[in-house]
């Protein structure tokens, strides 16, 4: 296993949701895009703690306090999720970058769980069985 989420609350019914996502996985590692629009990157907090990553971010509203608010679809306040890295992955390597809205974490496969090549060592031959001269 290489990635997993958690999410604790995933059963409770509810009228928000989660963050969105894409997880994608090569031979390098995996990468983790998630789509957090109008968050200031300096809000932007990542945790390792173990095999778990948790990313938090704050969105501050953007309406004024006496204004009345006719319809209000976009969220503000903190977002949070956790996800559960795999063993394979090296979490001590773990990098983040922000651009356009999209944080896009990026975490390697430990160098223990890459494959390598065993080189064949060529020893003396055997010795020849000896002769009974009896």
């Amino acid at each position: 296993m290489l990635f997993n989420t958690y999410d604790p609350f995933r059963d409770f019914p509810t009228t928000s949701r989660g963050l969105d996502y894409d997880v994608v996985r090569s031979d390098e590692g995996v990468v983790l895009s998630i789509d957090i629009p109008g968050i200031d990157p300096a809000t932007v907090e990542l945790t390792v703690d173990g095999r778990s990553l948790r990313v938090e971010a704050d969105r501050s509203s953007t309406i004024p306090e006496n204004a009345q608010v006719v319809s209000r679809r976009r969220r503000s306040g903190s977002i949070a999720q956790t996800f559960q890295l795999g063993e394979k992955l090296d979490a001590d390597k773990l990098t983040a970058d922000y651009d356009l809205g999209v944080l896009t974490v990026t975490i390697p496969v430990a160098e223990s769980a890459k494959p390598r090549k065993v080189a064949v060592g060529v020893g003396a031959p055997a010795p020849a069985p000896a002769i009974d001269a009896a």
